[in-house]
């Protein structure tokens, strides 16, 4: 009876964590449907419809209803081969049908009369319209992902830059993909799904373009296609005030590819930065391979069972800074208390006044607005040690001997000639 209640609780265990993936999870599937009519426009039932996978070969069957509607959801990204048969009418073939993420496609099937060894085959794609529903979407193929190229620029390249192309994204004065905000909405008030999950981070809850962007940045040759969904999107993406970036990564196909990659910059290929002297040092090196293809193994693979894979890793390795920060530090002669090079951009002396001499101004007048002439304080200005020397403290004063000044500048870079 005990082992019977520990199984029990173990079952209970392992079904409440799978929960939370169950309702975090979302789909980014593709739907193909449509209607199977013969020449006149009537529906033809029961016709059988075959949808075939170009890369991986997997197949997927179905059969119209008596309406002649069908329908094949829960479609994986990819270029897709349609077939329909039924009796008394040739075969239909359609082939180059490209499925991109969350795509609802119709695509119909109109037989014609003949014999099945007769097929009518019709080479295109379908119409990218979206018909089945007001839902706003922009995409970036895989041919943009890998010819369009992205800088690299002190951190690894991310796919999510691409985002910034699609209409309704806006950056705002500048072009940092950080920065990105879809259609008026909050900066930072998007969401981000990578293959379905919510990339919301912890504590902060902050997800989109911080997340998929910052945080956990998606190489492009990870990933097969990026789509922007900007309004009238489904209610499982409700954790937004604004779009969804989603993310789809790269899956193997029946043939065996890899890759390796090196992008690379350095300090000789950068122009000098204003305002400094010399070229910055920055070495950057972004570098890593991918291998994909069928996973060839008993019980995972056979005529009922296809198992593919795909990895990738990416390294990244840094020296020196695209860009030289310039520090204002103080001067070897201000640091002995000597401030008579506090000069503005006319010339003249900027005055430097003793805190420990402030005190309420016997003369201001209240009723007249605080001015030059009418200050509600005063203050004596360092005039050195003999009380001649404008912006200068008496070395002798007891509170530069006494002061830890000195320990702290012992920390602090002279300045570099040439340079402010």
């Amino acid at each position: 009876m005990k082992n019977r209640h520990l199984r029990g609780l173990g079952v209970l265990c392992v079904l409440t964590l799978l929960l939370p993936a169950s309702v975090i999870a979302q789909s980014t599937n593709a739907t193909i449907s449509g209607t199977v009519a013969d020449p006149t426009g009537a529906a033809v039932p029961n016709a059988h419809l075959t949808l075939t996978s170009v890369a991986t070969g997997s197949v997927a069957k179905t059969t119209s209803g008596p309406d002649g509607l069908f329908s094949f959801p829960n479609l994986q990204p990819g270029i897709y081969e349609l077939r329909a048969s039924a009796q008394g009418f040739r075969d239909f073939v359609q082939t180059g049908i490209e499925m991109t993420m969350n795509a609802l496609v119709r695509q119909d099937v109109k037989l014609q009369l003949g014999t099945a060894v007769q097929t009518v085959e019709v080479a295109a794609n379908v119409s990218p319209l979206n018909t089945t529903n007001a839902e706003q979407k922009g995409s970036i193929s895989p041919e943009i992902l890998q010819d369009l190229p992205l800088e690299v620029l002190g951190t690894v390249r991310s796919a999510a830059n691409f985002a910034i192309l699609m209409p309704g994204v806006t950056t705002g004065s500048g072009g940092n993909p950080f920065d990105a905000r879809i259609n008026g909405g909050l900066q930072s008030g998007d969401e981000a799904v990578l293959d379905g999950v919510s990339l919301a981070e912890g504590l902060m809850s902050q997800s989109g373009m911080v997340s998929i962007q910052s945080d956990f940045p998606t190489s492009p040759d990870m990933v097969s296609e990026l789509s922007v969904l900007t309004s009238n999107y489904e209610p499982q993406y409700g954790s937004t005030t604004s779009g969804q970036i989603i993310v789809e990564t790269k899956s193997g196909t029946n043939q065996y590819h890899g890759a390796l990659y090196e992008y690379h910059r350095n300090t000789v290929l950068n122009a000098r930065q204003f305002g400094t002297p010399d070229r910055s040092p920055d070495i950057e090196n972004e570098f890593g391979g991918a291998v994909g293809g069928p996973f060839r193994i008993p019980h995972v693979w056979g005529k009922e069972r296809r198992t593919f894979f795909y990895l990738n890793m990416t390294g990244f390795r840094a020296g020196g800074a695209l860009a030289a920060p310039i520090f204002s530090v103080p001067t070897m002669q201000e640091r002995a208390g000597d401030f008579r090079d506090w000069v503005d951009s006319s010339g003249n002396l900027i005055p430097i006044y003793d805190p420990d001499t402030l005190r309420a101004n016997p003369s201001f007048d209240p009723s007249q607005s605080p001015g030059l002439n009418n200050l509600p304080y005063l203050r004596d200005q360092f005039m050195g040690c003999d009380g001649k020397t404008p912006n200068v403290i008496c070395p002798t004063d007891s509170r530069m001997v006494n002061s830890m000044a000195p320990a702290w500048f012992k920390y602090i870079p002279p300045p570099t000639p040439g340079v402010g």
